[in-house]
C-alpha cells in the first residue's frame, strides 16, 4: 500500500486550502470510498452480510472518517520515514565504500607508476649493458687484431 492510485494526502491537501467543507466532506468520503473498494473480502460472506448485495447500514461519521484518514497518513508516513532513514543509511555506506574504491584506485595507480619507473630503468640499463658488451666487443677485436699482428712480428 505503498502507492495508492488517489493518495489521500492529495485530497487532504486540496481540501486543507480551500473554505468549502463541503468538498472536503467529498474528498474524504472519495479516499474512504477508494479503501472500502480495495479492501479484501471476508472468507466466510454469509455471517458478515444478509444477501450478497447487501452493506453495512451503520454510517461513517465524518470524524470518523478523518481519524481513519490520520491514521493511515501516520502509518504511511511512519514507513516512508522508515524507509528514508534505510536510505540514508544506504548512501553512507555506499559514500564509504565509494571512498575506500578511490583510495584502493590511488593505491593501484601508485603501483602502476612504480611499476612503470622500474620498466623504464630495466629498459635503460638493459639497453647500457648491451652498448658496453658492443663496446667491448670491438674493443676485443681491436685487441686481438692487434695482438695478432704483434705475433706475427716475432
Amino acid at each position: 500500500m505503498m502507492f495508492e492510485e488517489n493518495p489521500p494526502s492529495s485530497y487532504l491537501t486540496r481540501a486543507a486550502h480551500s473554505e468549502d467543507s463541503q468538498e472536503t466532506i467529498t474528498a474524504v468520503s472519495h479516499v474512504l470510498q477508494d479503501q472500502e473498494n480495495t479492501r479484501p473480502v471476508p472468507a466466510d460472506n454469509s455471517k458478515s452480510f444478509a444477501a450478497s448485495g447487501d452493506l453495512p447500514a451503520k454510517p461513517i461519521s465524518p470524524q470518523q472518517r478523518l481519524a481513519r484518514l490520520r491514521l493511515l497518513m501516520s502509518r504511511q508516513k511512519a514507513e516512508y520515514e522508515s524507509k528514508i532513514a534505510s536510505l540514508e543509511q544506504r548512501h553512507r555506506e555506499l559514500q564509504w565504500e565509494i571512498r575506500d574504491t578511490h583510495w584502493q584506485l590511488g593505491q593501484q595507480r601508485q603501483r602502476h607508476r612504480l611499476a612503470e619507473m622500474r620498466i623504464r630503468d630495466a629498459e635503460r640499463a638493459k639497453e647500457d649493458a648491451e652498448r658496453r658488451n658492443e663496446m667491448l666487443q670491438k674493443e676485443m677485436e681491436e685487441f686481438f687484431e692487434t695482438f695478432g699482428e704483434i705475433n706475427r712480428w716475432k
